[in-house]
Protein backbone atom coordinates (compact mmCIF):
# COMPACT_ATOMS: atom_id res chain seq x y z
CA UNK A 1 0.00 0.00 0.00
CA UNK A 2 3.08 2.26 0.96
CA UNK A 3 4.59 1.94 -2.04
CA UNK A 4 1.86 2.66 -4.50
CA UNK A 5 1.01 5.91 -2.97
CA UNK A 6 4.88 6.88 -3.12
CA UNK A 7 4.57 5.52 -7.00
CA UNK A 8 1.32 7.90 -7.11
CA UNK A 9 3.17 10.77 -5.35
CA UNK A 10 6.76 9.96 -8.12
CA UNK A 11 4.84 9.97 -11.07
CA UNK A 12 2.56 13.58 -10.52
CA UNK A 13 5.60 15.15 -9.22
CA UNK A 14 6.89 14.01 -12.74
CA UNK A 15 4.12 15.24 -14.70
CA UNK A 16 4.51 18.87 -12.87
CA UNK A 17 7.89 18.73 -13.59
CA UNK A 18 7.72 17.89 -17.31
CA UNK A 19 4.69 19.86 -18.36
CA UNK A 20 7.05 22.97 -18.65
CA UNK A 21 9.43 21.34 -20.78
CA UNK A 22 6.91 20.38 -23.23
CA UNK A 23 4.25 23.77 -23.28
CA UNK A 24 8.05 25.81 -24.83
CA UNK A 25 7.65 23.02 -27.83
CA UNK A 26 4.36 25.45 -27.96
CA UNK A 27 3.79 28.02 -30.06
CA UNK A 28 1.53 29.84 -27.25
CA UNK A 29 4.08 32.47 -25.26
CA UNK A 30 5.75 35.79 -25.87
CA UNK A 31 7.35 36.16 -28.84
CA UNK A 32 10.00 38.60 -29.89
CA UNK A 33 10.64 40.06 -33.59
CA UNK A 34 13.58 42.06 -34.07
CA UNK A 35 13.97 44.32 -36.79
CA UNK A 36 16.29 47.40 -37.84
CA UNK A 37 14.56 50.01 -35.93
CA UNK A 38 12.40 48.43 -33.48
CA UNK A 39 11.66 44.87 -31.42
CA UNK A 40 8.24 44.09 -30.79
CA UNK A 41 6.89 41.68 -28.38
CA UNK A 42 3.97 39.72 -29.40
CA UNK A 43 1.77 37.35 -27.04
CA UNK A 44 0.20 34.45 -28.66
CA UNK A 45 -2.84 32.06 -26.89
CA UNK A 46 -5.36 29.65 -27.43
CA UNK A 47 -8.85 30.36 -27.23
CA UNK A 48 -11.30 28.63 -28.47
CA UNK A 49 -9.34 25.93 -29.91
CA UNK A 50 -7.70 28.44 -32.21
CA UNK A 51 -4.48 30.45 -31.98
CA UNK A 52 -4.40 34.31 -31.51
CA UNK A 53 -1.29 37.21 -31.12
CA UNK A 54 -1.44 40.63 -30.06
CA UNK A 55 1.08 43.19 -29.75
CA UNK A 56 1.94 43.50 -26.29
CA UNK A 57 4.51 46.29 -26.57
CA UNK A 58 7.13 48.14 -29.07
CA UNK A 59 10.23 49.03 -28.00
CA UNK A 60 12.69 51.81 -29.76
CA UNK A 61 16.78 51.74 -28.39
CA UNK A 62 15.11 49.23 -25.63
CA UNK A 63 12.60 51.70 -24.60
CA UNK A 64 8.93 51.35 -24.94
CA UNK A 65 7.34 53.11 -27.35
CA UNK A 66 4.04 53.95 -26.43
CA UNK A 67 3.13 56.38 -28.79
CA UNK A 68 4.00 53.51 -32.38
CA UNK A 69 0.78 53.20 -33.92
CA UNK A 70 -0.41 51.22 -36.88
CA UNK A 71 -1.36 52.58 -40.54
CA UNK A 72 -4.52 53.32 -39.18
CA UNK A 73 -3.51 55.66 -36.27
CA UNK A 74 -4.39 52.84 -33.64
CA UNK A 75 -1.66 52.34 -31.00
CA UNK A 76 0.42 49.26 -31.71
CA UNK A 77 0.17 47.73 -27.86
CA UNK A 78 -2.71 45.73 -28.18
CA UNK A 79 -2.97 45.26 -31.75
CA UNK A 80 -4.44 42.00 -32.58
CA UNK A 81 -1.95 40.44 -34.97
CA UNK A 82 -2.90 36.74 -35.81
CA UNK A 83 -6.39 35.36 -35.52
CA UNK A 84 -8.32 31.94 -36.86
CA UNK A 85 -5.26 29.75 -36.70
CA UNK A 86 -6.16 26.10 -36.26
CA UNK A 87 -4.00 23.29 -35.15
CA UNK A 88 -2.46 21.73 -37.81
CA UNK A 89 -0.04 18.64 -36.81
CA UNK A 90 2.91 20.03 -35.77
CA UNK A 91 1.77 23.77 -36.29
CA UNK A 92 -0.72 26.28 -37.03
CA UNK A 93 -2.42 27.10 -40.59
CA UNK A 94 -5.55 28.56 -42.19
CA UNK A 95 -5.27 31.83 -39.44
CA UNK A 96 -4.54 35.54 -41.26
CA UNK A 97 -1.74 37.77 -40.07
CA UNK A 98 -1.93 41.38 -39.78
CA UNK A 99 1.03 43.53 -41.16
CA UNK A 100 0.40 46.51 -39.15
CA UNK A 101 2.51 48.89 -41.15
CA UNK A 102 0.56 48.67 -44.33
CA UNK A 103 -2.54 47.48 -42.94
CA UNK A 104 -2.81 44.18 -45.18
CA UNK A 105 -3.71 41.11 -44.45
CA UNK A 106 -2.55 37.79 -45.43
CA UNK A 107 -2.66 33.69 -45.11
CA UNK A 108 -0.52 32.79 -42.18
CA UNK A 109 0.97 29.92 -40.79
CA UNK A 110 3.50 28.88 -37.42
CA UNK A 111 5.57 26.51 -36.97
CA UNK A 112 8.11 25.94 -33.55
CA UNK A 113 11.79 24.79 -34.02
CA UNK A 114 14.87 24.44 -32.25
CA UNK A 115 12.88 22.79 -29.77
CA UNK A 116 10.35 26.10 -29.04
CA UNK A 117 13.14 28.48 -28.75
CA UNK A 118 11.83 29.58 -32.50
CA UNK A 119 8.61 30.55 -34.21
CA UNK A 120 8.35 30.74 -37.89
CA UNK A 121 5.93 33.02 -39.72
CA UNK A 122 5.21 32.88 -42.53
CA UNK A 123 2.75 35.19 -44.74
CA UNK A 124 1.47 34.63 -48.11
CA UNK A 125 -0.69 36.01 -50.65
CA UNK A 126 -1.21 33.60 -53.80
CA UNK A 127 2.52 32.06 -54.60
CA UNK A 128 3.73 35.34 -52.68
CA UNK A 129 5.19 34.91 -49.11
CA UNK A 130 7.63 36.06 -46.84
CA UNK A 131 8.96 34.23 -43.26
CA UNK A 132 9.83 35.93 -40.20
CA UNK A 133 11.94 34.41 -37.12
CA UNK A 134 10.80 35.37 -33.80
CA UNK A 135 12.50 34.17 -30.74
CA UNK A 136 10.97 33.27 -27.11
CA UNK A 137 11.26 35.85 -24.83
CA UNK A 138 9.72 34.23 -21.72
Amino acid sequence: MKRNAVAVVVAILSAMLAAPLFAQDSAIGLWKNVESDKVTLIRTYEEGGKLLGKIEKVLKNNVEDTAATCNKDKPMAGLQLIWDMQKDGDRWSGGKLLDPETGRVVNCRLETEEGGKVLKVRGSIAFLSKTQTWTRSE
